[in-house]
């Protein structure tokens, strides 16, 4: 027997799929969110190869305990990582960029 619902999605299919994102969202659920706050210094707007961005150094803490950082970014790819295995870290950088004019001020491209 062929059980369709409207839209004609095979329902065994939907159920296995369904099951799948239970399985990942459980997964997920699992990892560690970590959320980084910090001043981004980028390269030049002319320059147009592969870039990536490392940490210069990390700040004093907000005043909510939050991580502050200056980051930077460089010419080339990102070096190979030293990583061994999964991460059950879920990292998010929350950047901030001045613009031209005001960066220039402060020694910033």
């Amino acid at each position: 027997m062929d059980c369709r619902v409207s839209g004609g999605v095979n329902v065994r299919s939907l159920a296995s799929r369904l099951t799948r994102l239970e399985r990942d969202a459980q997964s997920s659920a699992r990892r560690r969110l970590t959320v980084q706050y910090g001043y981004l210094k980028t390269l030049p707007a002319e320059y147009t190869g592969p870039r990536h961005v490392v940490t210069v150094r990390q700040l004093p803490p907000g005043p909510d305990g939050d991580e502050w950082f200056d980051w930077e970014e460089r010419p080339g790819p990102e070096p190979a990582s030293n990583a061994t295995g999964p991460d059950d870290e879920l990292l998010i950088h929350v950047c901030y960029v001045e613009t031209p004019p005001v960066a220039a001020r402060h020694g910033y491209r």
